[in-house]
């Protein structure tokens, strides 16, 4: 496989992009491993900006994808990554509830990040992914706001407290 069409290279462009477009105050944290009852879940990133936090999944490849954000599947080819991206999510919303910050909004992001080949989405409305050509775009719809709607310092600690040790920053 070329070394620039892979995970880890995928990774690193998405966040730093998600970075970029978060302005600041904003927090980016890549190759995390999430505390779970279970151990662990590794995630490909968490990016805290001003309209709250999204956990993201990169892949490096491009191809069709088909599906509903609902499907377990999509096209046969890998397990559905919002079903991972939401069970993280809601340990998170948990957390934060008991911290008294519940109203911080937290969403599932999947970005196809193919340099070679623009992935074609067939997901239906709110599927929560978008192609890294499309990034910019997508981010903008979002309507985020002008000021942080949310103490980024706090929950930034707060999510820092769900992570295992020697997991990083970007």
């Amino acid at each position: 496989m070329n070394r620039r069409r892979n995970h880890e290279t995928a990774v690193n462009k998405v966040m730093k992009r998600l970075g970029k477009l978060g302005r600041k105050p904003s927090r980016v944290y890549k190759n995390v491993t999430l505390k779970t009852e279970n151990g662990g879940q590794s995630l490909d990133g968490i990016v805290l900006d001003r309209g709250g936090i999204r956990l993201v999944r990169a892949y490096g490849w491009g191809t069709k994808i088909y599906g509903k954000p609902e499907d377990p599947k999509r096209k046969e080819e890998f397990k559905n990554p919002l079903f991972e991206l939401n069970a993280a999510a809601e340990i998170i919303k948990n957390a934060l509830k008991d911290q008294g910050m519940e109203k911080i909004k937290v969403t599932p992001l999947v970005v196809f990040a193919d340099n070679y080949q623009i992935p074609e989405l067939y997901l239906g409305y709110g599927s929560c992914s978008t192609t890294y050509q499309e990034l910019k775009a997508w981010y903008k719809k979002q309507g985020i706001p002008k000021e942080a709607a949310y103490d980024v310092e706090k929950a930034s600690a707060a999510v820092e407290g769900l992570l295992t040790a020697g997991t990083g920053n970007a």
